[in-house]
C-alpha cells in the first residue's frame, strides 16, 4: 500500500476537521496534494528549521483556519519532520501530526521519536520539544527518488543504531556496496528503524537509555554549526558520520574500544563521505560549541556517548577538555 493510500485510511479513521500538508521544495513537485487538504512549502535545507520559519507555519494554520481538532502531516526529510513537528506541538497548544519520511534519514531516524526543533543562536536543535506523531508512515518507494549524497546522509543514522545495538548489522553494514540503493539497504534501514522505536519506548523523554542514540552527535553537531558560522553547508549524516570517528577515537582511549575497530570504522564507513571544510576544523571553537551542547549536565562538562565494543554503549561519559582536544586532533590527522 503506498503512503497515499495509508495516509487516507488513517484520515478515514480519524476524521480531523481539516489536513493540512507541510512540504519542502524539493519533495513537493514529486506528489499531488490530497483533495481538500491545505499544503505549505518551505524551501528546502537546515536553513528553514528557524524562527521566522516555524512563525510562517503558525501564521499558515492559523490564516487558512486550523483548529485543535486538525491534522498537520509532514511530508519530506528530517527538516520537515522537526520543523512540522513542533509547528504541530505548539500550534494552539498542540495539534495531532503524522509523518511521511521521505528520506533514507527520516525512516530510520528523524521521524520516529517525537524529538522536534528548530536550530536557534548557531546552535542545532536548540529550541524544540517532545511532541510524538500519531503516525509515522513509511513507504520504501521514496528511497529510489534519492541521489548518493542523500542516501549517505540517511546511512550514517543506519550505521550508528548498528553500532549501539547489533554487531551483525553493524557487519552488514560496513559491507554496504559503495554505491547504496533502497534494495541494498531496505532490511537495515528498517532494523535501525525498530532499535530506535524500541528505546524511545523505554525511555520517551530521553531521562537515561534514549541519550545512547546520540553517539556521534556531540562532536557531529559542533561540525555542522561551525561550518554554517562560514557559510558552508555540511549535511546532517557527513556531520554525524565523521562525529562518530571523534566518539570511536574517545571511546578506544577511554573504554577500552579496539583500535582495530577505529580503523575499521573509517576505512569502511567514514572513506564514503565527503572531507569537512577546513573552516569547521578549528579544535578551539568546535571546544566551545560542544560546551554549550544541550545534552552535557551543565555548562562545560562535556558528556559523550562511547561504546566497549559494537552493541555496548556507554550512555553518559564526562570528557575533559585536554582530551577531546587531543581526540580531535587525532581525527584531523587521520581525516587530512
Amino acid at each position: 500500500m503506498t503512503w497515499s493510500e495509508q495516509l487516507q485510511q488513517y484520515i478515514e479513521a480519524k476524521k480531523p476537521d481539516r489536513v493540512f500538508i507541510l512540504t519542502d521544495s524539493n519533495v513537493a513537485p514529486l506528489f499531488s496534494t490530497p483533495d481538500g487538504a491545505g499544503r505549505m512549502i518551505v524551501p528546502a535545507g537546515e536553513a528553514s528549521k528557524s524562527v521566522e520559519r516555524l512563525c510562517d507555519v503558525w501564521r499558515w494554520l492559523e490564516e487558512s483556519g486550523a483548529t485543535r481538532r486538525s491534522l498537520l502531516v509532514n511530508v519530506g526529510g528530517g527538516m520537515v519532520s522537526d520543523l512540522g513537528g513542533m509547528a504541530a506541538g505548539t500550534y494552539k497548544r498542540g495539534i495531532c501530526h503524522v509523518n511521511v519520511p521521505t528520506t533514507l534519514l527520516a525512516m530510520a531516524d528523524a521521524a520516529i521519536g517525537g524529538k522536534t526543533g528548530i536550530d536557534f543562536n548557531g546552535l542545532k536543535n536548540e529550541v524544540g520539544l517532545f511532541k510524538m506523531p500519531e503516525r509515522v508512515i513509511v513507504d520504501p518507494a521514496w528511497l529510489d527518488t534519492l541521489s548518493q549524497p542523500e542516501m549517505l546522509n540517511g546511512f550514517a543514522e543506519v550505521v550508528k543504531s548498528a553500532m549501539l545495538g547489533s554487531e551483525e548489522e553493524y557487519h552488514k553494514a560496513c559491507a554496504q556496496p559503495v554505491t547504496l540503493s533502497g534494495a541494498s539497504i531496505d532490511s537495515l534501514a528498517e532494523w535501525s528503524a525498530h532499535f530506535k522505536e524500541d528505546v524511545v519506548a523505554s525511555d520517551p523523554r530521553e531521562r537515561g537509555l534514549r541519550r545512547i542514540l546520540n553517539l556521534g552527535h556531540t562532536a557531529g553537531h559542533a561540525f555542522e554549526s561551525l561550518a554554517a558560522t562560514c557559510g558552508e553547508t555540511v549535511p546532517h549524516g557527513t556531520a554525524v558520520a565523521h562525529g562518530l570517528l571523534v566518539s570511536l577515537i574517545l571511546s578506544h582511549e577511554l573504554e577500552g574500544f579496539d583500535a582495530k575497530g577505529v580503523d575499521r570504522y573509517a576505512d569502511s564507513i567514514l572513506s564514503r563521505y565527503p572531507a569537512l571544510p577546513k573552516c569547521a576544523l578549528e579544535v578551539d571553537k568546535l571546544l566551545k560549541l560542544m560546551a554549550a551542547d544541550k545534552k552535557n549536565p551543565s555548562y562545560g562538562m562535556v558528556a559523550f556517548v562511547l561504546l566497549e565494543s559494537v552493541g555496548k554503549p556507554v550512555e553518559c561519559v564526562i570528557v575533559p577538555g585536554w582530551k577531546i582536544k587531543s581526540a580531535l586532533e587525532d581525527y584531523i590527522s587521520r581525516v587530512q
